[in-house]
């Protein structure tokens, strides 16, 4: 009988060790590699600097399309992902663990303009807000800084689907779409071929304070606290620095702020943000 009960242990044994194993995965909403490699990137160099304290951490895939902003904050207050990168607002603040820390060091508040070349004239000729007002811009309506349009009081067309801004642009439907200094150039470059007289237009910059944070379920505190733990690391070590300038190393200087006449805008941050700095990539 001991002989059969060893068996059949080892039996069991074997078919336990037998069954694969799953790492750990982190559920994301915001996927699209070309949109948040930067992000990402991070997102992966802090679980692996905190792995040995917190276990190892991997993104889980995804073949879907990413979800509007607002779907993807009721994903992440539902439980069906672990994390969001988004902007703060008073209600997000209240909803949801928000690591106040700015991904992008300022940059995503300094925006250029995207226009139609046959546009240019038009556009040399604005030099203030008041000047802007004439103009109408186009920008996604489900977008977190879409209300700075109404706050400063600038015409806007909103588009649901951002997908279509730059067709729309092409077509005249608006004058300008403002965007990131990340995105400008590199959005123009992948639709050179498709809009060959869309460009940035070279004298202007929008300027407002516009903050990413790593955004957490509050159910889920030990996440966030291994973020702000590996965050710390990568800022000590230099890997944080390392990583941002091999993304937006040459931003600063293909932009040529300092040549571009800013125009500040109001937009509605809640109060007692963390003041972000932009030292990583603006010298001032």
């Amino acid at each position: 009988m001991r002989g059969l009960g060893l068996l059949l242990a080892a039996l069991l044994a074997g078919l336990f060790t037998a069954q694969p194993t799953h790492a750990a995965e982190l559920q994301l909403c915001q996927h699209a590699a070309d949109k948040y490699a930067y992000r990402l990137e991070l997102t992966k160099l802090i679980l692996a600097r905190t792995a040995e304290r917190y276990g190892e951490l991997s993104i889980a895939p995804s073949a879907q399309a990413d979800p509007a902003q607002e779907r993807c904050l009721m994903m992440l207050r539902d439980g069906l992902v672990d994390l969001a990168f988004v902007p703060p607002t008073d209600q997000r603040l209240r909803d949801f663990a928000m690591l106040p820390y700015d991904l992008h060091a300022g940059m995503l508040g300094y925006r250029v303009l995207l226009i139609h070349e046959a546009d240019a004239e038009r556009f040399a000729r604005v030099n203030n807000l008041a000047d802007l007002r004439q103009l109408t811009g186009g920008f996604g309506s489900q977008w977190s800084d879409f209300v700075l349009f109404a706050r400063n009081q600038l015409p806007v067309v909103g588009v649901a689907n951002p997908a279509n801004l730059l067709a729309m642009l092409n077509k005249h439907r608006f004058d300008y779409f403002h965007r990131g200094l990340n995105e400008a150039w590199r959005e123009l470059d992948a639709h050179a071929n498709e809009f060959p007289d869309l460009i940035v237009e070279p004298h202007l910059a929008l300027v407002y304070e516009l903050p990413v944070y790593f955004t957490f379920n509050r159910r889920n505190p030990q996440l966030k606290q291994r973020f702000e733990e590996g965050l710390a690391q990568v800022q000590a070590d230099g890997s944080l620095r390392e990583l941002f300038l091999r993304h937006y190393g040459e931003i600063a200087e293909q932009a040529q702020l300092q040549k571009r006449t800013l125009i500040p805008l109001n937009y509605p941050n809640p109060a007692g943000l963390a003041p972000t700095d932009t030292r990583l990539w603006l010298s001032h």
